[in-house]
């Protein structure tokens, strides 16, 4: 009679121990890393689409066109406070080892330099204003090679000029 409770147990307790590794061999755990930024209600300037800053944006040489690809997109910019002024950080390339194209970047249809200017008005920046950025790349013809390139733009929120 002790045998036949033995039997019994044993096999119950492969059982239960077998479930539950197999549970594990087959489990699967995935992790999302989440970002966000809430920005203050009287300035901002952001992409309309994150991947335009998020992801390498592609300019290469089109031969149909004869020419590189350019970057667009939109920013909703706004400065309930005055006006928006942007720059650029450093002169805009692109860079292969000793090689360069040089680029013209253009927000609000205004070509920024690595000086400061006006770039959207008071009375624009007053509600959300949607601003274009163009990149476009200088020149019409391109040495060979894989090219690399950062763009840093800065944007300042201007207090009104005093009467």
């Amino acid at each position: 009679m002790m045998f036949k409770k033995f039997a019994i147990a044993a096999p119950l307790a492969v059982l239960a121990l077998g479930s539950s590794m197999a549970f594990a061999a087959g489990e699967a755990r995935h992790s999302i890393s989440l970002i966000a930024h809430v920005p203050t209600n009287g300035f901002y300037v952001v992409p309309t689409d994150a991947d335009l800053v998020n992801k390498d944006q592609d300019m290469s040489f089109q031969p149909s066109t004869g020419k590189m690809r350019e970057v667009t997109g939109f920013f909703d910019v706004r400065n309930n406070n005055g006006s928006v002024h942007a720059s650029l950080e450093s002169v805009p390339k692109l860079i292969a080892g000793a090689t360069t194209i040089d680029l013209r970047v253009e927000f609000n249809n205004k070509a920024l330099t690595t000086t400061p200017q006006m770039v959207v008005g008071e009375s624009e920046s007053d509600v959300n204003f949607r601003a274009p950025l163009r990149i476009s790349a200088l020149g019409s013809s391109f040495a060979p090679g894989d090219y690399t390139g950062a763009v840093t733009m800065m944007f300042d929120a201007v207090p009104p000029v005093a009467p």
